[in-house]
């Protein structure tokens, strides 16, 4: 039995997330020795390069739809490749690994927020009900079920910068609903990149001058190789396919796992352990997914009748 189109895009979303969750790790274990510019133009300079074959091809065969929508392009492309990840780096230097988490937690509530804005479209109550679920779910997780760790946060102004870095991909995950460019997700997925690493360009050069540059040590250049491929161009594209199925809002839900995917990594890579709090906020999580990813009886009478 072949899985369906939904169930192709639910295993990408997981897949993004766990990619999502070793860039995380990644990002916070190279934060003294390459700097968040750099990390984030080679981040995107490693697939430009591998992947220039291809957007060759890709301008050339959908030139015109990619003219014709040059504005969208650019606007996409910026979100993306340029934005997000680049002011995600930044505001690492001066914010505590909790609250990236915690911020980073309020992706699903912007992207429906940005859905009723820009969509015009207001989630249903199952998916309200996994909104709230899985955002409990991550609390626990993050402030390991005690309130006291909640409330002793002290905020700055790098988490200023993480919620510009979320607003930013919330804001492209809701655009790519939003213009439906009948290029195909992978060919997309070569000029956003190719269009968005000269974004970060200046600000690296900026960088390099101001701070100079890093070492090619084997573990930065294995640092590099990795958000050079899976938590970008494979996450991306599987991210691209579960919002164009299932719609910015249930896709973004899924966001909810990187902590929980953070999580389970640390314990062979940093030592840790599995705690109680672990595995109380990981149920939450996924009752909170399957239950936002349930179709509405009315998408579902819909797909009924379109077959």
């Amino acid at each position: 039995m072949q899985p369906s189109s939904r169930q192709l895009a639910i295993a990408g979303l997981v897949m993004t997330t766990f990619f999502w969750a070793g860039n995380a790790l990644v990002a916070r274990g190279t934060s003294e020795s390459i700097p968040p510019f750099a990390l984030s133009f080679w981040r995107w300079m490693i697939p430009t390069v591998y992947l220039l074959p291809f957007t060759i091809q890709a301008v050339l065969r959908y030139r015109q739809e990619l003219l014709a929508n040059w504005p969208k392009v650019i606007a996409l492309a910026f979100f993306s490749v340029g934005a997000y990840n680049t002011i995600l780096y930044l505001a690492a230097q001066s914010t505590g690994a909790i609250n990236i988490a915690l911020v980073s937690s309020t992706m699903p509530l912007m992207i429906v927020l940005f859905s009723a804005l820009i969509l015009r479209t207001l989630p249903h109550r199952m998916q309200l009900t996994g909104l709230i679920l899985a955002f409990c779910g991550v609390l626990t997780i993050l402030t390991r079920a005690n309130l006291d760790t909640l409330l002793g946060l002290d905020f700055n102004p790098g988490d200023l910068l993480m919620i510009l870095s979320i607003s930013s991909w919330a804001l492209y995950s809701v655009l790519l609903k939003r213009w439906p460019l009948s290029v195909p997700l992978f060919p997309l997925l070569c000029v956003l990149i190719t269009l968005g690493t000269p974004m970060i360009l200046p600000f690296y050069l900026w960088e390099v001058h101001d701070k100079g540059g890093f070492a090619l040590s084997t573990g930065n250049l294995l640092a590099l190789l990795y958000v050079g491929t899976l938590p970008s161009v494979a996450a991306y594209f599987m991210w691209n396919n579960g919002v164009r199925t299932l719609g910015p809002g249930v896709a973004g839900l899924f966001a909810y796992l990187i902590p929980v995917f953070a999580a389970l990594i640390a314990v062979p890579a940093l030592g840790e352990s599995i705690e109680s709090y672990h595995l109380a906020g990981g149920v939450l999580v996924l009752a909170g997914l399957v239950a936002a990813s349930r179709r509405s009886r009315t998408e579902a009478v819909a797909d009924r009748l379109t077959r």
